[in-house]
């Protein structure tokens, strides 16, 4: 069964269905994001009088908040409200009639938005190292690159359960925006979206190793980085890994439970 392929080349058409604005959005987000970050960690190094602050250079913040903005839209895409709107305008009854599984269906119209921002990172890491940095891209830069896209995407999966599990209360709430709102600031301040993690303190990186917000940006980013250990990866790729199935089991749950709510019109 192919489906799948349908459905990804429909979304791609979508996504680049207004391609200079597209692209103008992305690049003026990116770098204003930039530019502001690199502001403040220039002004912050410069109060200190230091050029290294819990093992981050300010090049090496340069990098960071060039990978975190789009690594965040890889996360949370273009969807936000993907199930609650259909629900509450009836239009989730389509899915119903269709010979497939709706979660499957939503979960890979979720997925091609974050491998199509997986491309453009790709693209700004390349500018970055070829325009940038000074050092030589090697063998081993070209392993961290690939191997913290494929966490980002791991993530994205992670996030788009999590999502699926606040929007599905929408079938008996009338309102969850506050809840998916409240989700992407969590993610971004627990996930090292807005500062990295090595500066919040040692207590609080500790309660957080067992949640899944700091393997949702911050490790695949380390990773992407060169920073991450072999250990760290591995335990934040088995902590995702078990996150996801239990979030997969609570999205089956809400649904067992919440499909005898919904009502809606036609297709």
């Amino acid at each position: 069964m192919n489906w799948w392929k349908h459905v990804v080349a429909m979304e791609l058409r979508k996504i680049l269905a207004y391609r200079s604005d597209f692209w103008i959005t992305f690049l003026g987000q990116t770098l204003i994001q930039l530019l502001v970050a690199r502001a403040l960690w220039q002004m912050i190094f410069s109060t200190q009088g230091v050029s290294e602050m819990n093992g981050f250079t300010l090049d090496m913040m340069t990098l960071y908040y060039l990978i975190v903005p789009i690594g965040t839209r890889m996360l949370t895409g273009e969807n936000i409200g993907f199930l609650a709107r259909e629900i509450y305008e009836g239009t989730f009854t389509r899915y119903l009639l269709y010979p497939l599984n709706v979660f499957q269906y939503k979960t890979i119209t979720y997925l091609t938005y974050s491998l199509f921002y997986a491309l453009q990172l790709l693209i700004i890491y390349a500018l970055f190292r070829t325009f940038i940095s000074a050092s030589p891209f090697t063998l081993s830069d070209g392993a961290n690159l690939v191997s913290g896209v494929l966490i980002f995407l791991l993530a994205s999966m992670t996030y788009a359960l999590m999502a699926l599990l606040i929007e599905m209360i929408s079938l008996w709430a009338d309102n969850i925006w506050s809840l998916v709102v409240m989700l992407r600031f969590f993610t971004s301040f627990f996930g090292g979206g807005f500062i990295p993690l090595n500066f919040l303190p040692a207590w609080t990186q500790a309660t957080l190793a067992w949640t899944p917000f700091p393997y949702l940006i911050s490790l695949p980013a380390r990773t992407i980085m060169g920073l991450a250990t072999l250990d760290e990866i591995s335990k934040g790729i088995l902590i995702l890994g078990v996150w996801i199935l239990v979030f997969m089991q609570g999205v089956k749950l809400l649904w067992k439970k919440g499909q005898y709510k919904y009502t809606g019109v036609g297709i």
